[in-house]
């Protein structure tokens, strides 16, 4: 196996298939500052657990991407930015204990009642678009079920129309493409300028709540309250719906397309949970593990300290790669094996740590699970021939195939 210095973390063959970086990078350096780049990956499950548990030593609010070193303010983007709201800093990248203010405001519109409530609905989605494919014998499995299940569901959740659907989904990708590490200066300002579109729309539907609430996640958000809190101003609600509309579709997308990819380069597998349907929640989690939707996070030093004995100044950027983290060995053994009653499959950290565990976590669990029991009543699941290359959206965080072709027995 190559060593871990001879992979470049940002090449496109490497951010096609990390793994075998990930596992270079475990046994040579499990703490690694990328020549160039500056930044530390930390590659093993417990360094990382130590990191994203430890906010006394390490933010959140050090920036979600890859920020090339000697990197300045580009007017242009700035321009086009103004004409929307400004950023706050609020879940995703926020620390105690502003993070907890944010936290327990979008807890009260987020709450297991309200998951619970949508099993009804999810599951009328992911028939809806089943029926739309299953008597064909073939589908393209992304664009047809993994993209429109979860993005209608938190559509509806959100209270917004489905005849905008697309137009989410757009939002959604131009809203994580700037963390991939991959953008032209074209396409940082076309995301730019998807971005003020987003908070334009979103802002007059916050208008339209105020005057009108319904049963929404838009309605709860202006209604959410805590003891000695104040409430969320409209710039807060457009960061959170942001991540929410993420966090509420691209993750999940990409657990369902690499799940079922998973289970078809596994027949054994795939017979297996096709035998015993209540290993599908294994299934979710097993997926979850091997192929990370979120593959990592950056971190920030707040003082000089260490990690698994290497020195990290203040200031420091660190990557803490939980795709790497999921398949650590000392953890999982045989981690490279997908294994659908892996005993503590569970155990992943795809959602994260601590403060920052994964607020759709639950939704995601169920969509997941109601797609896999719907998928898995058809029979002889396979590849369809020459017509997959099994390529990723070219991201260093996130991971995601761009479509996947699948057939099976007509039912």
């Amino acid at each position: 196996m190559p060593s871990v210095h001879e992979f470049n973390p940002l090449a496109p063959e490497t951010v096609e298939c990390p793994y075998p970086f990930y596992k270079a990078m475990r046994e040579e350096a499990p703490v690694y500052q990328v020549p160039g780049l500056g930044f530390f990956v930390v590659s093993r499950y417990e360094d990382i657990k130590e990191v994203v548990g430890d906010t006394e030593r390490f933010s959140s609010n050090s920036g979600p991407g890859v920020v090339a070193a000697g990197a300045t303010a580009d007017p242009e983007l700035e321009a086009i930015l103004s004409q929307g709201y400004p950023g706050v800093n609020t879940l995703l990248t926020n620390d105690p204990p502003d993070h907890a203010r944010y936290r327990g405001l979008v807890n009260k519109a987020f709450t297991p009642r309200r998951v619970t409530g949508m099993e009804a609905s999810v599951r009328a989605i992911a028939n809806e678009l089943f029926e739309a494919f299953r008597h064909r014998g073939a589908v393209e499995l992304v664009h047809e079920f993994a993209a429109p299940l979860p993005l209608t569901v938190i559509a509806d959740a959100l209270g917004v129309p489905r005849s905008d659907l697309w137009t989410f989904k757009r939002w959604s990708d131009d809203s994580v493409a700037p963390l991939s590490g991959f953008l032209t200066r074209e396409r940082q300002l076309e995301c730019a300028r998807s971005i003020v579109e987003f908070q334009h729309y979103f802002a007059a539907k916050l208008d339209e709540r105020r005057a009108a609430p319904q049963d929404d996640v838009l309605t709860d958000l202006i209604n959410a309250r805590l003891d000695g809190e104040t409430p969320l101003d409209t710039a807060e609600m457009l960061s959170i719906l942001q991540q929410l509309l993420v966090a509420g579709n691209e993750t999940t997308t990409n657990l369902i397309a690499s799940g079922m990819m998973l289970l078809c380069q596994n027949p054994e597998e795939l017979a297996r949970v096709q035998a015993d349907p209540t290993l599908v929640p294994n299934v979710v989690e097993e997926a979850l593990r091997s192929e990370s939707p979120v593959q990592g996070l950056f971190r920030m030093a707040k003082v000089d300290t260490s990690v698994g004995g290497v020195p990290v100044p203040a200031g420091s950027r660190l990557v803490v790669m939980y795709a790497s983290a999921n398949r650590d060995e000392g953890v999982y053994p045989e981690s490279e094996r997908f294994d659908v009653c892996r005993d503590n499959a569970r155990t992943h950290l795809a959602f994260g740590h601590g403060i920052h565990f994964c607020l759709g976590a639950a939704l995601a669990r169920l969509e997941a699970s109601v797609a896999f029991e719907q998928l898995l009543q058809l029979k002889d699941w396979r590849f369809a021939p020459g017509k997959n290359d099994f390529a990723h959206v070219p991201s260093f965080i996130l991971r995601g195939l761009k479509e996947l072709h699948l057939e099976f027995a007509p039912a």
